[in-house]
């Protein structure tokens, strides 16, 4: 008779059994498979990013812990698409961004040109580039604003997190994070030279 999926996590997490962490590996795959789908647009072989999951999902089955609440899934997840993001993002080679009107040297991240590759991928490598302009800029922009702005910025656009998430956080009323959102976000405009 097989083991339920709770009862293989049972016997991972409180003896360690070896035999049930290569199962729960195993039913866990078609969710990575899931994860590395949503990135696969993204110029890296499907296979690739799956491996990568994969070892994303292993990190988190090692490190899972049932008794701070979240199911093995919830836990996952994050887990595996940050192990995704950080091949994606170390995958790519830095781009010094040339000094404009006394701007100060940004290194950043873009597409690596490959001057054998088809012509389709050239066009990408262009819009990394770009891209690449672009956050060069953002960041000069995010560097100009306190600390505390800065953080707010950071955890409302790339944390996903919302105001009040913002407020909980960092202990402030979500109508101070509203105006410190607005007030940075302005002054990003500014910096960037959008006004």
């Amino acid at each position: 008779m097989a083991a339920t999926f709770d009862e293989l996590l049972r016997s991972w997490c409180d003896d360690r059994d070896p035999d049930a962490r290569r199962q729960l590996i195993e039913l866990q795959l078609p969710l990575v498979r899931a994860l590395a789908r949503r990135f696969a647009s993204r110029g890296e072989q499907f296979e690739d990013l799956a491996q990568v999951g994969a070892v994303g999902l292993i990190k988190a089955i090692d490190r899972y812990d049932p008794r701070r609440g979240a199911s093995l899934t919830a836990y996952a997840v994050p887990t595996i698409v940050g192990e995704i993001r950080r091949h994606l993002r170390d995958s790519t080679q830095p781009l010094r961004v040339p000094r404009r009107n006394g701007e100060q040297r940004v290194v950043v991240q873009a597409v690596a040109l490959d001057a054998d590759a088809p012509s389709s991928r050239d066009v990408r490598a262009e819009r990394g580039l770009e891209l690449g302009e672009e956050r060069a800029l953002i960041e000069a922009g995010l560097r100009a604003l306190p600390r505390r702005q800065r953080r707010i910025v950071q955890l409302h656009y790339f944390a996903n997190l919302s105001q009040r998430g913002i407020a909980s956080e960092l202990g402030l009323s979500q109508v101070h994070v509203s105006r410190l959102l607005h007030d940075s976000l302005g002054k990003l405009r500014r910096e960037i030279g959008q006004t």
